[in-house]
């Protein structure tokens, strides 16, 4: 096997491994309802990473501030349904998951009609809706 490809597939592993790691430190802290602000921080930045490629196959057909700013908004938030004590506010997390999995649900949906060369306006208006209200979320959960 060509040497690229190796590493490549090492590195693929080594995502999917911390992945699953991050899920299952994510999972431990909703069933005790305590976690920390590090492994927030490493959701939040697993999160970043799996969403970048996708953004990025998006970016090709499409040149949309929106689209840019993405992984940034979708990092934020995760520490912040943490109480100061580690407490798991589950109500706001499972919020900010579903508006999450809404969110990339949409980038999905807006990747397949500019590969169909349909334009993406409807979908791009939700993501729009949604990525805003992702930020009044986060903004909530800081005040």
């Amino acid at each position: 096997m060509h040497r690229n490809n190796v590493r490549r597939r090492r590195k693929l592993e080594g995502n999917l491994g911390e992945t699953v790691r991050i899920a299952s430190i994510v999972q431990k802290g909703v069933d005790t309802g305590r976690s920390s602000y590090v492994e927030m921080r490493a959701l939040a930045r697993t999160t970043n990473r799996n969403l970048r490629p996708k953004v990025r196959a998006i970016l090709e057909y499409l040149d949309d501030d929106i689209i840019k700013i993405l992984p940034a908004e979708l990092s934020e938030g995760y520490t912040d349904v943490l109480t100061p004590n580690g407490n798991v506010r589950q109500d706001r997390l499972d919020r900010l998951l579903s508006i999450d999995a809404d969110i990339v649900t949409y980038l999905g949906i807006i990747e397949s009609e500019l590969k169909n060369n349909s334009a993406p306006s409807d979908s791009l208006k939700a993501l729009r809706e949604l990525v805003q209200e992702r930020k009044k979320f986060v903004d909530a959960l800081r005040a």
